[in-house]
């Protein structure tokens, strides 16, 4: 970013995700609270919380007006999505919420955005979409897996604009990653 807060010549790391306002936020770390008492590693605060769509990498500054405009297509639907297990990662050493299905609908809108996206020349992730809340990193043993004692709070809950679409940027910083959304979208 240049002084002005807009994007400047070098990349961007990013990447689009379901966002959650403030409320969901709130109630997502509510919902994981206990879950989370319990790991052994890096807690992810819940200003980070979000739910990666399509993850982009290193963007040329003169390409982010691009995916602005993507992003403001619109015709993304809301779906419901219930965070009702825990999961380990190993490889990333991650505790993650996830859902025990993956709705028709999430995999449609991840396949309607890299239709949108492809043509600007990104690489579409080859591993099926699965979406996850990270809750923790950097675990230093695996916690106990299960199923939170709470259902989260779906995308879907009650107002729409509570979760939306963002492009959004990630910044490392020495107490890890830090996301920002550039640009965000209501869903239909």
């Amino acid at each position: 970013m240049n002084r002005n807060g807009e994007p400047g010549p070098h990349p961007l790391r990013l990447f689009f995700a379901l966002w959650p306002g403030p409320a969901h936020r709130q109630a997502l770390a509510a919902a994981t609270a206990r879950a989370v008492s319990r790991v052994d590693g890096q807690v992810v605060p819940p200003g980070n919380f979000h739910i990666t769509l399509a993850f982009l990498g290193a963007v040329p500054g003169r390409t982010f007006v691009h995916l602005v405009e993507i992003g403001g297509q619109g015709g993304y639907r809301s779906f419901e999505l219930d965070f009702d297990r825990l999961e380990y990662w190993p490889k990333p050493r991650v505790y993650v919420a996830m859902p025990a299905r993956v709705p028709p609908e999430g995999t449609a809108l991840v396949e309607q955005l890299w239709q949108r996206i492809e043509p600007l020349g990104f690489a579409r992730e080859t591993r099926p979409w699965r979406p996850h809340l990270t809750l923790a990193r950097k675990l230093r043993r695996p916690p106990p897996e299960g199923l939170l004692p709470e259902p989260g709070p779906r995308p879907s809950d009650g107002d729409p604009a509570r979760w939306g679409l963002a492009l959004v940027e990630s910044v490392t910083h020495p107490d890890g990653a830090r996301y920002r959304p550039l640009a965000e979208w209501p869903l239909d």
